[in-house]
């Protein structure tokens, strides 16, 4: 009995042995499985304090484009404003061009009329020019017949006085064939 307590104590012994390699074992791979579940709480806090930061980052980005959204909105109803302003005086300038340019064709049609009658006026300028020389070349000939004609009635009057003169000193009256 001895001997076969001996073998229960090392049978024990080796059995606690087994039972305590087994709960090492076991013990290691539940440190293992705590140290992998700390591990995976540890990335997951890091990721959800980076999804949390990415998500403050995120929504103050999203301030400042909807800042910069509100101010270029703004803008646009500025310019909107100005467009339809600018529109407006485009508008005016075209409807003053349009207005101009038919103001310029009726210039341009009387000034055409106005030359139109300054060279007829010309044409009746030169045409009365030309009769103006032809009367004037007609009275001087008027005229040199008449100082030819004045001419023959002067030396005639003379020839006339002359033979009165002559007459008179004879004061013979003249004979008429008549009375004769």
């Amino acid at each position: 009995m001895k001997h076969f307590l001996q073998s229960l104590l090392v049978f024990f012994a080796l059995a606690l042995c087994g039972l305590m390699i087994v709960q090492w074992v076991r013990e290691t791979q539940l440190r293992a499985s705590v140290q992998s579940l700390t591990d995976t709480v540890h990335d997951k806090s890091e990721a959800i304090l980076n999804l949390q930061a990415n998500v403050r980052r995120d929504e103050e980005e999203i301030k400042r484009l909807d800042g910069l959204k509100n101010q270029l909105m703004q803008t646009v109803k500025s310019n909107n404003v100005q467009i339809a302003s600018l529109t407006k005086d485009l508008d005016k300038a075209n409807s003053e061009l349009e207005r101009d340019r038919k103001q310029i064709e009726i210039y341009k049609e009387a000034l055409q009329k106005a030359n139109d009658n300054i060279k007829r006026q010309n044409e009746e300028m030169k045409t009365l020019n030309e009769q103006y020389k032809k009367l004037a070349e007609e009275r001087n000939e008027v005229v040199v017949k008449l100082n030819k004609v004045l001419g023959d009635f002067s030396d005639l009057a003379q020839k006339w006085n002359k033979l009165q003169e002559d007459l008179s000193k004879t004061n013979a009256p003249p004979k008429n064939p008549k009375t004769q």
